[in-house]
């Protein structure tokens, strides 16, 4: 039996087993690709939706809410854009401003806790009222703050059966990579 025949066998296996665990195999003899783990944009939705809303006090006279995610995938620069909901309490004057705040960000993965993680975050927008990016010292200091608060943020933790798979045929997860509608993260031989 020919190296490229047994592999394609080896594929077929791993594709069947990892299909129950949403675990997405690449094929073909000639590449010999990694299998990758692939995130719908459903999946990712329904993860981040858990972590909100988001309370966020900042120097004892500014309450922060961001709730109800929205994504865009921005797959040419390998990067998420997200939207929330946006809720600024300033004790001060005593009322509350609504608004969104928008920002996109990279992914990497988190071997520690095998979580997918905001990094490079960057705030693109944020409209609330009197508040708006770029205008005043309160949208400066409310972008910082949701920079502080949000950065590193956990947007998908792997789940048991796909940990099992993995750490049966002795891969780990690699780069992560931002598809149209969902993200992809490489697999690669454990170390």
């Amino acid at each position: 039996m020919s190296d490229c025949t047994e592999s394609l066998r080896r594929r077929r296996f791993l594709l069947s087993l990892a299909g129950a665990a949403g675990l997405g195999v690449a094929g073909g003899c000639a590449t010999l690709a990694p299998p990758s783990i692939d995130i719908s944009a459903a999946q990712l939705l329904d993860a981040m939706g858990r972590q909100f809303p988001l309370n966020i006090k900042a120097l004892e006279a500014l309450d922060l809410v961001v709730a109800a995610p929205r994504l865009r995938f921005l797959p040419q620069e390998n990067r998420l854009a997200t939207e929330l909901d946006l809720r600024i309490a300033q004790s001060w004057l005593g009322r509350a401003v609504q608004g969104i705040v928008g920002f996109s960000y990279g992914l990497r993965y988190e071997a520690s806790d095998r979580s997918v993680r905001m990094t490079d975050l960057r705030v693109d927008r944020l409209d609330a009222g009197s508040f708006s990016l770029g205008q005043s010292a309160g949208a400066r200091l409310a972008a910082v703050l949701t920079q502080q608060f949000l950065r590193d943020l956990v947007v998908y933790r792997l789940k048991p059966e796909q940990v099992d798979v993995l750490q049966r045929f002795r891969v780990q997860p690699g780069e992560v990579r931002v598809r149209p509608q969902g993200l992809s993260i490489a697999l690669q031989p454990m170390r």
